[in-house]
């Protein structure tokens, strides 16, 4: 079916027994290609390595907001280095988490401004991180402007989500529009453009509602995907094939 996992963290701690049995099962099921996300230096670098030896999987490289509090500009210029490499598509992820607020708002702000600036001299998409934090995320954007990139596990509704497409970024969706008390979010995956629409599992984090509770794995993707195709009125397979066309447009692959 050729479905792609947008936004993964395969090189976390929580695959390390079983990874390649976990890509195995992905590709088995019809996920055919992967964005394999960084979070901090260490972990871009990590990610980097998994991308070189796949060559279905990718990186994107950045400071996750959570991690973002001990960040300076040492770790920024080896992430700006590191996001040149081919086998990086993408700056992230990135963002702003005024949820969980493990790091101050203010450094939060400060290190996404710093990425946007790599963002717009690399001319690589952004993978946004975004809780509890949307109108702040819209102002630093409307001051800024960025050329291209996906909200990565969209959590709001359509009036926000409206606001980030005419800016022209992506829409993502993961395991929570599953969920039984997500119809805001139902809402807006169905009022989402089919050609600005992606999937991902976030994994290992937010499974799909029939395996709330266990790890996340990519092959768990296609019970998002039967939940978006079935609010946009379409099969499956072409669900798989809109969605994968979007990345390889997003991430020029």
């Amino acid at each position: 079916m050729g479905f792609t996992d947008t936004h993964a963290h395969l090189h976390f701690p929580d695959y390390g027994p079983d990874q390649e049995e976990v890509i195995a099962r992905a590709r088995a099921s019809g996920v055919e290609f992967f964005i394999n996300i960084g979070t901090d230096y260490k972990s871009s670098v990590k990610s980097l390595e998994l991308a070189k030896r796949h060559d279905f999987i990718w990186a994107a490289a950045g400071i996750h907001p959570n991690d973002c509090k001990d960040a300076d500009s040492l770790e920024i210029t080896k992430i700006r280095e590191l996001s040149k490499e081919p086998r990086v598509v993408a700056i992230g992820e990135v963002g702003l988490d005024y949820y969980r607020n493990h790091s101050p708002k203010e450094k939060q702000l400060e290190i996404l401004r710093e990425f946007l600036k790599i963002h717009k001299e690399i001319h690589k998409p952004l993978v946004i991180h975004c809780r509890d934090a949307y109108e702040a995320l819209l102002e630093v954007f409307r001051e800024e402007k960025p050329e291209s990139g996906v909200m990565h596990c969209f959590s709001s509704d359509r009036p926000i989500m409206e606001k980030f497409l005419e800016m022209g970024f992506y829409i993502s969706f993961a395991g929570p529009l599953t969920y039984k008390k997500n119809d805001a979010l139902r809402e807006a995956c169905k009022n989402c453009p089919i050609d600005r629409l992606l999937l991902e599992t976030d994994a290992p984090f937010l499974p799909p509602q029939s395996v709330r509770g266990k790890r996340n794995e990519p092959s768990y993707l296609l019970e998002t995907a039967r939940a978006a195709a079935e609010l946009h009125g379409l099969s499956l397979e072409t669900l798989g094939e809109k969605t994968t066309q979007n990345a390889r447009r997003l991430f020029s692959l």
